[in-house]
């Protein structure tokens, strides 16, 4: 893939998260499948200005469908799957039918990265002013609350959650993480966002 000088440290990132999430779940990798060839289903077809976070991801891989069934390949970080590009247009409509249902006045972009059966969300925001975050976003409260500061320190932050053993495979095959230990890495890499000091 021909990265522009601009993505180049995110899609570094990126490749950093794939291959540790490989080494616990040799298989996940491929079950991501690789980006998708057609333009109709790339993620500028549906996205007018595509954040470089989204283009990085979906320039590498497609994402993991809802109909997922492998324990382990279902989950990009636990609790979450890469939502597929097939699937993204509408997530994109149930992320907005949430921010409206809860009267969330949007200001800025909202985007949906991953999501999980009950609809919650965890979702790229770039504010009027044009600062970029990760957020959280809950179906039942549809609160925006910032998890990363930026785009990179969520990329680094997962990173740092394989290389720090907060995340580890349970019994059954799932991504699992050490709560207590992902709170304090989580804090310490990104000190502004509100999440790790709840």
């Amino acid at each position: 893939m021909n990265t522009n000088p601009s993505t180049e440290p995110l899609f570094e990132q990126f490749q950093e998260f794939l291959k540790l999430s490989g080494e616990l779940r040799p298989n996940y990798i491929a079950s991501l499948g690789s980006r998708p060839e057609d333009g109709n289903s790339s993620i500028s077809s549906i996205v007018p200005e595509v954040p470089e976070l989204l283009e990085v991801i979906y320039s590498t891989v497609s994402g993991t469908g809802s109909d997922e069934e492998e324990p382990s390949l279902i989950e990009f970080i636990p609790g979450y799957r890469l939502i597929h590009i097939k699937e993204y247009k509408q997530e994109m409509q149930v992320l907005a039918g949430i921010l409206e249902e809860k009267g969330h006045r949007t200001d800025g972009v909202i985007l949906p990265i991953l999501t999980n059966y009950g609809s919650d969300f965890i979702c790229y925001y770039r504010s009027t002013d044009g600062t970029e975050r990760i957020c959280d976003l809950l179906h039942d409260y549809g609160d925006l609350v910032v998890m990363y500061d930026s785009p990179q320190k969520f990329l680094e932050t997962l990173c740092e959650f394989y290389k720090q053993e907060v995340y580890f495979l349970d019994e059954e095959g799932y991504l699992d993480c050490d709560l207590v230990k992902e709170g304090e890495v989580g804090s310490a890499l990104n000190p502004a966002a509100e999440y790790w000091a709840e």
